[in-house]
């Protein structure tokens, strides 16, 4: 019968290689970002992995962006509207 292994105080924090998926422009451009930043595709991944983890995961892309304007437009600030009534 196996047993569970005791917690070790210090684990060593050994640099590891993983797959991600990316399109075929977007690994085209890193591995040129890469190449004028003097270092590798692996490299510069995991620098940018590693930053955006320490920087608590924040969100990118088109969720960030503000809603849409609305067709309509917006109502009236002015006195004369609200006196007058609407439609009237």
């Amino acid at each position: 019968m196996s047993h569970i292994p005791p917690r070790k105080d210090q684990v060593e924090d050994k640099e590891r290689r993983f797959y991600v998926c990316a399109p075929s422009s977007i690994y085209l451009q890193l591995q040129q970002e890469a190449i004028q930043r003097g270092t590798d595709l692996w490299t510069l991944g995991g620098s940018v992995l590693t930053a955006w983890l320490e920087a608590g995961c924040p969100t990118f892309g088109t969720q960030d962006q503000p809603p849409e304007k609305s067709s309509s437009p917006p109502p009236s600030s002015s006195p004369l509207a609200h006196e007058q009534g609407a439609g009237q």
